[in-house]
């Protein structure tokens, strides 16, 4: 800034309006006599007006400053007298920090205010509380859970019993309702449970085929009887990889059960597992032949709560992402709508996560 004996100072360089556009604050600087020297966009869009056309302007002629306090306005003051000021403008929308800009004498060649937006502010603070309160909720849910699922798995083994006792009696199929009803509130409990407490993966060099074709297995009855075949293929070098090999399952069971639940009179699932050496990952894609999913459906599919099954949680996609991002990697769906869905992990080889310090 060129300020000399009170000239206008020059109009801020394309570097120095670079800076202060990416400053998520409204900044405002002026010269000595009060002329803009610089306004960043974030302020000019807040005041609706052109950055521009305001640079070389009066500071009093921005719509936060007309008929602000004459002589006793906080930025004159500030330019008289070098004080530093904090106070409410424009109605209140705006907190401003205002300070003087000094040369090497240490005189005063101009001033800076610094605009936050209270009600950007309040939002923030009110979001803050929110999460703290519903973090808070989250432990009391967890311990409710826990306690509730003890007496459950009693309740579950005496159904058991009394299933043997009435085997050959017509009201044994009650029973099988009673205790599907047990295993529904289990499952729900346990999805609660996940998503209060995730664990912190186990991780160990696993073989990336291997725990997918095990995976694979499991669900090969299901597949079979509702007329689905299931295709494997591997891609590239697939060395070891860095696994919680567990929670991998849970993710892979999610994502090959959503599969066939989406094609109710058969179809294919096609897994393929892929090594990118560009960028470190391995890429496992899972996609399968069902209707695909509705597009407003698809974009939130990982928000937890949302589902289109009548009995599902919604929780099973969002703790599955969490397991994969808690190992380093990512998830996300390509929907073809009438065509299918493909469920996409990426995951970090081993080499990489050693680099991350996760492994």
């Amino acid at each position: 800034m060129k300020d000399q004996g009170g000239t206008t100072g020059e109009a801020a360089g394309p570097a120095l309006t670079d800076v202060l556009d990416g400053i998520p604050a409204g900044i405002l600087v002026v010269d000595r006599r009060g002329n803009i020297i610089a306004i960043n966009n974030l302020l000019a869009e807040w005041l609706g007006i052109d950055a521009r056309e305001a640079r070389g302007r009066h500071f009093r002629e921005l719509p936060c400053e007309k008929g602000d306090g004459g002589q006793n306005n906080p930025l004159l003051l500030t330019l008289k007298t070098g004080q530093e000021f904090n106070c409410v403008k424009h109605t209140s929308r705006f907190s401003v920090s205002i300070r003087a800009l000094r040369n090497a004498r240490g005189e005063i060649t101009g001033a800076m205010a610094v605009f936050q937006d209270t009600g950007y502010c309040r939002e923030l603070e009110q979001a803050v509380i929110k999460a703290e309160r519903l973090a808070i909720l989250g432990q009391l849910c967890a311990i409710t859970m826990h306690e509730i699922k003890n007496p459950l798995a009693a309740v579950r083994g005496y159904l058991q019993l009394f299933k043997k006792e009435l085997r050959d009696s017509p009201r044994a199929g009650r029973v099988d309702t009673m205790l599907a009803a047990v295993d529904r509130i289990n499952t729900i409990i346990t999805d609660f449970l996940r998503l209060a407490r995730p664990a912190v993966p186990r991780r160990k060099s696993c073989s990336l085929p291997a725990v997918i074709e095990s995976a694979i297995k499991l669900i090969e009855g299901e597949a079979k009887h509702r007329g689905i075949r299931v295709a494997f293929s591997c891609e590239g070098e697939l060395s070891a990889v860095m696994l919680d090999e567990e929670q991998f399952h849970q993710v892979l069971l999610n994502v090959f059960k959503n599969a066939c639940e989406a094609m109710p009179d058969g179809g294919e699932i096609t897994v393929r597992a892929v090594a990118e050496p560009d960028t470190a990952l391995f890429r496992i894609e899972v996609e399968d032949t069902g209707p695909g999913m509705a597009e407003d459906l698809c974009r939130r599919a990982f928000e937890p709560f949302i589902t289109t099954k009548e009995n599902g949680t919604g929780l099973g996609l969002y703790i599955s992402r969490l397991i994969v991002k808690n190992h380093g990697g990512d998830m996300k769906i390509e929907n073809n709508p009438n065509r299918g869905c493909k469920v996409v992990i990426f995951l970090p080889q081993a080499n990489s996560l050693v680099d991350q310090g996760l492994a």
